[in-house]
C-alpha cells in the first residue's frame, strides 16, 4: 500500500501511492525552524489548519510557519 503525503501545487497535499524519485513526495524536517518542508518546492512548509486543531494539511509559504 505504500502511501505518501504529495504536494500537488498551490496549497494541496493528498496521499497516494509511493513513486520512486518523485520529488513532490519529498519531505525534510528543519530543525532550525522546526518545520516539514517540501523538497520540490523549497519556500513551502507543510501546515496544519486551525493551529494544529484540524485534520486538514496544506502548504503555506511562510517562514513563520511551525509544526504543532
Amino acid at each position: 500500500m505504500r502511501r505518501v503525503a504529495e504536494m500537488l501545487g498551490g496549497t494541496n497535499i493528498t496521499l497516494k501511492r509511493y513513486v520512486k524519485n518523485r520529488l513532490a513526495q519529498r519531505w525534510s524536517f528543519d530543525c532550525v525552524s522546526k518545520t516539514v518542508r517540501s523538497e520540490q518546492w523549497k519556500n513551502y512548509v507543510m501546515d496544519i489548519q486551525n493551529n494544529g486543531n484540524s485534520n486538514n494539511f496544506r502548504t503555506v509559504s511562510s517562514k513563520n510557519s511551525r509544526w504543532w
